[in-house]
């Protein structure tokens, strides 16, 4: 009788496996995060425009016409306005014949900036002149002729203009200050500078107009 052998079992294993599913790109963990960072990256740019606009402004100081008009140069016809750059705005009206052939207009301060302003200065006598550098000049002549104390024209009522200009101005108050002149001749060309007193630098402001 043969031996008996003894057959090796063979047993079958199943090396397929399962893959494991690659992480999904729109986890929303990420996306809250992404948006968080490009809302704080916004403010920071803000705050910095905001901080560098107030750096340049330190520097430069206000009381600066907001553009060319309103300078010697380039003076504002009567009924414009010259705007300076913290808020202060000055509008100087057409000039009005009287009968007695003397001429008014008004000067009007808006007061635009966050201080009170003084815009006749220290002292009523040095408030207006037709010379010189007070807070109000009405002089005979174009802006860049020659400044001739007492020539070409006469500023009337000086202490009731002044009377209305003296007082403190405050903050987002108005103003308007009239003047009444008399030229020496008719067709004479006037200019007008305002100078508003502040406590740092203003820049003048110049108006140009003919009487006739």
């Amino acid at each position: 009788m043969s031996p008996c052998r003894l057959l090796p079992i063979v047993t079958c294993m199943d090396t397929d496996s399962t893959p494991t599913s690659p992480p999904t790109s729109g986890n929303p963990r990420w996306a809250t995060g992404c948006g968080i960072a490009m809302l704080v990256l916004t403010a920071l740019a803000v705050l910095g425009a905001v901080a560098l606009g107030k750096f340049e402004k330190s520097l430069t100081g206000y009381g600066h016409l907001e553009d060319l008009s309103g300078s010697v140069a380039e003076p504002l016809r009567p009924g414009a306005t010259a705007h300076y750059d913290d808020g202060l705005t000055i509008t100087v009206s057409p000039p009005h014949r009287e009968p007695d052939n003397t001429y008014s207009f008004t000067i009007t301060y808006d007061n635009g900036t966050d201080k009170e302003l003084r815009p006749g200065g220290k002292s009523p006598d040095t408030s207006f002149d037709t010379s010189g550098s007070a807070p109000i000049v009405v002089r005979a002549g174009k802006t860049l002729d020659p400044d001739i104390p007492g020539y070409g024209l006469t500023l009337l009522d000086r202490d009731g203009s002044a009377s209305v200009l003296m007082p403190l101005l405050g903050e987002d108050q108005k103003r308007t200050v009239p003047v009444r002149v008399k030229p020496d001749k008719e067709g004479s060309f006037v200019t007008v500078e305002v100078t508003p007193m502040s406590a740092g630098y203003r820049e003048t402001a110049y108006w140009q107009f003919n009487l006739s």
